[in-house]
């Protein structure tokens, strides 16, 4: 297999951002092989280099994309999720996602950083999307994740939370969130 033959396979995935395991198991050789190609690609700017281990096709990469391949799996949550649907103007150098375990990484400017959550409620799946090789909260499941991780909600944009779909998940959450929600959805509505 020659490089244009492994590039047409990585633009194929539909993804923006590899790991060395992708990789091998996309172009289908061991490991060693895969670092070696990994860094003769890169030498020769037809892939880049990341950080450690990931790649991606261009410079102009997925951040969300590549949060979601540091920790697998996790989801985007909290702030990005709200900068994500609009419900936040604010842009901040720090992905947020839930995971199984604390964790964080930083890459060049950007620092991805994980909460952890209970087993139970992580694999509850309401409220979180799947799409454009992103899984991230939807707002209503992000303002939850604020109250279960003890934050504040920032909310420029309140206007694009739907206030039933919020309480109809809560059910899931904790009662001390519960009780956070009935006090956000008063405010909310006066």
């Amino acid at each position: 297999m020659n490089n244009a033959q492994r590039l047409k396979i990585l633009a194929g995935s539909g993804k923006t951002v590899f790991s060395l395991k992708n990789l091998q198991s996309l172009w289908e050789v061991k490991n060693q092989t895969t670092k070696m190609i990994a860094k003769r690609m890169t030498d020769k700017g037809l892939i880049f280099r990341i950080s450690k281990g990931y790649y991606s096709l261009s410079k102009d990469f997925n951040d969300y994309e590549l949060a979601n391949l540091i920790i697998s799996p996790s989801y985007i949550s909290l702030h990005s999720s709200f900068f994500y649907h609009k419900v936040s103007f604010q842009l901040s150098n720090t992905i947020t996602s839930v995971a199984l375990f604390n964790y964080q990484k930083k890459v060049k400017e950007k620092v991805f950083k994980y909460y952890a959550m209970k087993k139970n409620l992580f694999f509850n799946l309401e409220g979180i999307n799947y799409k454009d090789n992103l899984s991230i909260a939807c707002p209503e499941r992000a303002i939850l994740d604020s109250f279960y991780f003890g934050l504040l909600p920032n909310m420029d944009n309140p206007e694009n939370i739907n206030g039933t779909y919020l309480k109809e998940i809560s059910f899931y959450y904790p009662k001390e969130v519960n009780k956070k929600i009935r006090r956000l959805l008063k405010k909310l509505s006066s």
